[in-house]
């Protein structure tokens, strides 16, 4: 693994404070969406839309980050989700309050955020030796579940003292510090090809076949598109529409709600940074899968905040067992100049789910109560996990 100066600074500082701004602007969006609208079907719906532009041209952000500087390409991601995000409060500042402006700002937002993941994970191994995968994917992961964590905390103080459209500074900061980061870490060597449409289009076929001869790929693609069918929308439209309309609480312990979640993943990171390698990565996805699906169920019973923060915490233990596994496999059995193409699959079938799941939670509102429509999509999240026990190879990936 590289140790210079600027390469641990981004392992570190790139995941944590970048994560900080996103926290920050994912309570700050959704409870001013909410704020505004007054409604759930809205929000959901709203929450769905902005996720559209990140879907349609979303298949396409892999091939550009096979092609140009993988470092490049993520400074350039947050640059310009910073611009998207700074017109949010330049809107409220003049007090226009309007939800399909804030709906396209965030629409920007989203579809740029697209690269900056599968570059990240496609450069570490331009960094790091394949056997040190796991361990560098752990220490990126506690960086991201420490500003998963810290943001909400940050969010939840500031909510009690400064309205919520301060808060979007606060993002636009911690993304412009994150591209500085970036365009400061080590370049990966580059092949250099002549870019153009028709390359882009070639490069992008070429990642669907190779994922497609791939059965065992595919269904972890197919386990993760299904599991987050089942819980972006509750995570995302769920937890706040519970909050403030089930439990009566603020937009505060909404902050505190996610700031738990960051706890859990914490803990279940430090799992899989201390005795990870004594499971294959294909146990520890599974495992992961079903514990962030089927605690989703326990939400049915909460009836008060104190019931929420647990279980926000024990719902946060199974998401980085999910998250680093799955990465950490990916890199280490798929050709190095696919993994962009590849991670970006995977992030296209994260953000489609999460917009789909969105606009269902908000229909599903109005005839179901949010605690019943918890117990049934966590049921759903669960049986993915027990679907892939079941599959011959999975469990067995290393």
């Amino acid at each position: 693994m590289r140790t210079g100066q600027n390469f641990t600074a981004f392992l570190w500082g790139a995941p944590f404070i970048g994560s900080i701004g996103r926290s920050i602007y994912d309570i700050s969006i959704i409870w001013l969406i909410l704020d505004i609208t007054n409604s759930e079907k809205l929000t959901g719906l709203i929450a769905m839309t902005t996720y559209l532009p990140a879907i349609f041209f979303g298949l396409f952000a892999g091939a550009i980050v096979d092609m140009y500087s993988k470092t490049r390409v993520m400074a350039f991601a947050q640059i310009m989700q910073a611009i998207a995000v700074i017109g949010i409060p330049i809107f409220l500042l003049f007090d226009i309050k309007v939800a399909w402006i804030i709906m396209i700002l965030a629409c920007f937002h989203n579809g740029f955020s697209l690269p900056f993941v599968p570059a990240f994970n496609s450069y570490l191994p331009t960094q790091v030796e394949k056997e040190r995968l796991l361990e560098a994917n752990s220490i990126a992961n506690i960086a991201w579940q420490s500003a998963v964590f810290i943001g909400p905390i940050v969010a939840a103080y500031f909510l009690t003292i400064i309205p919520v459209q301060y808060l979007f500074y606060i993002t636009v900061i911690c993304y412009l510090v994150t591209a500085l980061l970036s365009i400061n870490a080590p370049r990966e060597k580059q092949k250099k090809e002549n870019e153009n449409l028709k390359l882009i289009l070639n490069k992008t076929y070429q990642g669907l076949v190779y994922l497609f001869n791939d059965k065992t790929l595919l269904f972890i693609i197919i386990l993760t598109v299904l599991s987050n069918l089942f819980v972006m929308g509750p995570a995302i439209v769920g937890i706040p529409i519970l909050v403030k309309i089930g439990l009566g609480g603020t937009a505060s312990n909404f902050a505190i709600c996610e700031a738990v979640v960051g706890l859990g993943m914490l803990l279940g990171t430090a799992f899989v940074y201390k005795f990870g390698e004594r499971f294959t990565h294909g146990r520890l996805f599974l495992t992961g899968l079903f514990i962030d699906g089927a605690s989703f169920c326990l939400y049915y019973f909460i009836e008060n905040m104190i019931q929420m923060y647990i279980l926000s915490f024990c719902h946060g233990i199974g998401i980085p067992l999910l998250i680093i596994s799955r990465v950490s496999i990916m890199q280490k059995n798929i050709p190095e100049e696919l993994l962009g193409r590849i991670f970006s699959i995977i992030s296209i079938s994260i953000i489609s789910m999460s917009a789909i799941s969105s606009g269902i939670i908000g229909f599903a509102s109005d005839v179901l109560d949010i605690q019943t429509i918890f117990l049934l999509f966590g049921t759903g999240a669960g049986l993915c996990g027990i679907a892939g026990f079941l599959h011959p190879k999975i469990k067995h990936l290393n």
